[in-house]
């Protein structure tokens, strides 16, 4: 649990965020990681859906969904009630096939904050096949808190190094851009 908490506070907190654009009511930030070539990034909007909604959406059934941005396949791991871990396999543009695996946690903590958090599990990865190319630097958060206003604020705070020998600036975009998507599905699929 301790670690679970340094690793939110780690994601949620920093002031050195940069603006980079905002798109659609959606801001978008990002901060260096230190020994990485890209950027971990931040993005908050509000929405009139609920907390909770909005943080099962995030948390998801596990199953394959071929609305997810590049996902070609998922496998479930392993399977609790808040803490799930899945094999997925990716095909994002421009660079190879990519595959991970990722344990993802929620945590509810009222009605009004529920926060789902995600990292790299790849110690319970099966063997990569051949081809592919191993994500080994993963991790993020969905935060979900209601403001006094009845608005439901959302950080999406995500780091995700590709692997491989792709330069940042020609990953950069497209990260923005599927963050992007991955913030309105999940909106989407709330509710009020």
């Amino acid at each position: 649990m301790i670690r679970e908490t340094l690793a939110a506070l780690i994601l949620s907190a920093g002031t050195d965020y940069t603006k980079v654009e905002e798109t659609d009511g959606v801001l978008i930030e990002s901060r260096p990681v230190t020994g990485s070539n890209v950027v971990e990034l931040k993005l908050t909007t509000t929405t009139t859906k609920t907390p909770g909604s909005l943080c099962d959406a995030a948390f998801g059934e596990g199953k394959f969904d071929a609305e997810e941005p590049d996902l070609k396949s998922r496998k479930i791991l392993s399977e609790s009630a808040d803490e799930r871990v899945t094999y997925d396999q990716i095909s994002p543009p421009v660079v190879a096939n990519r595959d991970y695996a990722v344990r993802a946690k929620r945590l509810r903590t009222s009605d009004d904050l529920c926060v789902m958090t995600f990292e790299g599990a790849n110690e319970v990865a099966p063997p990569r096949p051949d081809g592919w190319v191993r994500i080994t630097k993963l991790k993020g958060e969905w935060r979900f808190e209601r403001g006094p206003d009845g608005r439901t604020k959302i950080t999406y705070v995500v780091f995700s190094d590709p692997a491989g020998s792709i330069p940042a600036f020609m990953v950069e975009g497209s990260r923005r851009k599927i963050a992007v998507r991955w913030m309105k599905m999940i909106i989407s699929r709330g509710k009020d």
